[in-house]
């Protein structure tokens, strides 16, 4: 049934796989977005945190599915 997706096979990942990896990152865009409203009201709280979270994000890309093989 699930193999009638072609990306998760595309980027070396199970149906499963890359469920939790995106609804994890759903997650990560999820609080960043918060974060960063709460920083637009009040400029002093979570100064590093929009920066912090693109790094973190960006190296979980870089060490899943078929890139953790490179």
């Amino acid at each position: 049934m699930f193999r009638l997706f072609k990306h998760p096979n595309q980027v070396c990942m199970s149906y499963k796989e890359h469920m939790k990896f995106s609804l994890g990152l759903s997650k990560d865009f999820f609080v960043g977005g918060v974060k960063a409203a709460v920083h637009a009201f009040y400029p002093d709280a979570y100064i590093t945190s929009t920066t912090d979270i693109l790094n973190e994000m960006q190296e979980k890309t870089k060490t899943v599915g078929c890139r953790k093989l490179s």
